[in-house]
């Protein structure tokens, strides 16, 4: 497995940007019916709290990624009184001579997904269509929340890495390695006997074993990454390292903790159990950050992520950045948009833009009880 760190910078300015060119929601979240047109750069979704700013950005996420960062129940997305939402967008690569129409119709539980009036019974090219990287208030949990919220960071990272190298095995190790763990686990639990638990270690190693070199690589990777973005938004030195759930081999390390595993019915090692440590100017940052500080931490998280998709892909990946502002002072705002990837579309929401200066070239709309208009 290639180890991603080892590219080059310097692929920034020449990556083909996917661009969101237009989104139309139907019966989603508040929404009877909008349609939105961003900007190529910087777009800025302003107005009152409990317009529906975070649910355009929602939208978005689901539509290219199927998946909502603010739940799993898609019937939750259902307009109330409703029974169904569609959302349908319209996406432009440099590579493509023309845009590509995206549509996805949720009737929940199932679903329909169109690439081009074209009707899909995979999710693999309609996925293929535009990469994602969200930022939303719950992310400052990545700075001291549970080490749950670090691996899903490194996850998404993995998972939307291109088909060669570490992202061709990186979901499919992912679900292998899971469907093993349950299965371990229920035995476990069960109290099953020893020879039956034990069946599960090889496919368990092997593919645990491929888990934590790939994500060790990725932190390795982000590292630099988000030092950087920390650094030009704060000036503070911001640190990741690893810190596998497993501190020998697999197979080593299940054996090792047999006795506790019986014991308290679970595996007790293995990647379900992997870190990342985040340190702000030497010192703990869960611990210790302030509210400014763990938002910066945060983004400076999440713009590492966009920085590696872009390398890694050749391409640059949408950023949606929900209430981006929120406890930053006006210098970490100024240098944070400042600072925004030249090759990646963003979208931005937050209740004012009093104080702030915007980059050149950004499109602002305010979303009123009317609708949406021109900032």
């Amino acid at each position: 497995m290639p180890h991603i760190a080892a590219k080059e910078a310097g692929i920034a300015g020449r990556a083909p940007q996917a661009t969101l060119r237009s989104i139309r929601l139907a019966g989603f979240r508040c929404f009877e019916s909008l349609e939105y047109e961003p900007g190529t750069r910087l777009s800025f979704l302003t107005g009152p709290n409990a317009r529906g700013k975070t649910s355009i950005l929602e939208a978005v996420c689901m539509l290219l990624r199927l998946r909502s960062p603010r739940t799993t129940e898609n019937r939750e997305m259902v307009r109330f009184g409703g029974s169904a939402f569609a959302l349908e967008g319209l996406v432009e690569a440099q590579a493509r001579e023309a845009a590509t129409r995206l549509s996805l119709t949720c009737t929940p539980p199932s679903r329909l997904l169109k690439l081009d009036g074209v009707p899909q019974s995979s999710t693999a090219d309609y996925l293929s269509q535009g990469r994602i990287v969200w930022f939303g208030s719950e992310d400052l949990s990545l700075v001291n929340g549970p080490a749950e919220r670090r691996r899903k960071l490194l996850d998404s990272a993995g998972l939307q890495l291109g088909g060669s190298g570490l992202g061709a095995t990186y979901g499919r190790d992912l679900k292998s390695y899971d469907r093993a763990l349950r299965s371990r686990n229920l035995l476990l639990r069960e109290g099953k006997p020893r020879a039956q638990i034990e069946a599960y270690d090889i496919p368990l190693s092997e593919t645990g074993e491929r888990l934590i070199m790939a994500r060790r690589s990725l932190v390795d990777a982000l590292a630099p990454l988000a030092a950087s973005a920390c650094a030009s938004i704060s000036g503070e030195k911001l640190e990741l390292s690893y810190s596998p759930g497993a501190d020998l081999p697999m197979r080593d390390a299940l054996e090792a903790s047999r006795s506790e595993e019986i014991r308290l019915r679970q595996t007790r090692v293995g990647p379900q159990r992997d870190d990342v440590a985040v340190q702000l100017n030497g010192i703990p940052a869960g611990s210790f950050a302030s509210e400014g500080q763990r938002r910066t931490v945060a983004l400076a998280l999440k713009l590492a992520v966009a920085d590696l998709l872009t390398r890694e892909n050749g391409a640059a990946p949408l950023l949606l950045l929900d209430d981006i502002f929120g406890e930053l002072d006006p210098s970490r705002r100024d240098a944070l948009l400042a600072g925004m990837p030249a090759d990646s579309q963003a979208l931005l929401t937050t209740a004012d833009l009093a104080g702030i200066t915007l980059p050149s070239g950004s499109v602002v709309h305010r979303l009123e009880e009317g609708g949406l208009r021109p900032g």
